[in-house]
């Protein structure tokens, strides 16, 4: 199999199923820490093959620190959209949940949504780079997870912090299409504040220590 077609059915695998959990799981004080272990194990099992991304605000992340193409993140964006499809449908066809817990009076977006978006993704982003800094890679899934069930206990948005459970979300019917657009900007405004974090907070390189012979 071609090794970038690999790595995009792994993101699409691997979305899919997150997207499932979220969407058909029941709506009582354990989702959070569901979705987050759903999470957890999705980037666990995929890391090794696509680097278990599941989120187009990571691969962009990744794509601006140069360690993937254009082309790879432009397909992995793609297979994660196509598994938010997937997985919103069949978690709509399991079970049919719904949450509108985040609309506004008027049906208009809240602001402290578009806030919570900014600061769930900021957040994610600056623990995946600051842990790839550190060479601590091999955390990742289980911190993301950890992230992402915190996230969801302050965010009012339960903490999508993912452009595809956004997209995913709006297939589903649970949010009207409208709140598409503001919650993506969120998303990436996020990524962007995680980059200004990991610059400022950036580890300084130790100087090498030349000796006198």
């Amino acid at each position: 199999m071609n090794p970038l077609l690999k790595k995009s059915l792994a993101e699409f695998v691997g979305v899919t199923i997150f997207l499932a959990a979220i969407t058909a799981g029941a709506n009582n004080g354990l989702k959070p820490f569901t979705v987050g272990l759903a999470l957890a194990l999705m980037v666990l099992i995929t890391g090794g093959v696509s680097g278990g991304h599941l989120n187009p605000a990571v691969s962009l992340f990744f794509y601006a620190r140069k360690e993937i193409n254009l082309g790879t993140m432009l397909a992995y964006v793609g297979a994660q959209l196509a598994g938010a499809f997937a997985g919103a449908s069949l978690g709509a066809l399991l079970t049919g949940t719904t949450n509108k817990s985040f609309i506004a009076s008027g049906g208009t977006i809240a602001p402290m949504a578009i806030a919570g978006e900014v600061v769930a993704t900021a957040g994610l982003v600056w623990i995946i780079g600051t842990l790839v800094q550190n060479k601590l890679g091999n955390l990742i899934p289980f911190a993301v997870g950890a992230w992402i069930v915190t996230a969801a206990s302050f965010t009012s948005t339960g903490a999508q912090a993912n452009p595809a459970v956004t997209f995913g979300l709006m297939v589903q019917g649970s949010w009207p299409t409208s709140f598409g657009g503001p919650l993506v900007l969120a998303q990436i405004a996020g990524v962007l504040v995680a980059i200004v974090l990991l610059i400022v907070f950036a580890p300084k390189a130790k100087k090498a220590v030349v000796r006198k012979k």
